[in-house]
């Protein structure tokens, strides 16, 4: 039995199979795991980008932004 699972369908990974690191660069909350596919790994990047985006959107303008504000 593996220690390994996958962050983003919880598959557990077998010590023979390949990993796929999740690469992330600005996200405030960065996923902390491994995927066990290059679909896996590019859905939890997509997120983590997402993340980001909306936090440094909020961190970026205190005062709101929106046209009715």
């Amino acid at each position: 039995m593996s220690d390994l699972r996958c962050i983003n369908c919880q598959r557990d990974i077998g010590p023979d199979e390949l990993v796929y690191e999740i690469r992330t660069s600005l996200d405030p909350q960065p996923p902390n795991g491994v995927a066990c596919s290059e679909q896996c790994q590019q859905q939890k990047e997509n997120e983590s980008k997402q993340r980001a985006m909306l936090f440094y959107q909020v961190m970026g303008n205190p005062f709101g932004g929106g046209k009715n504000e």
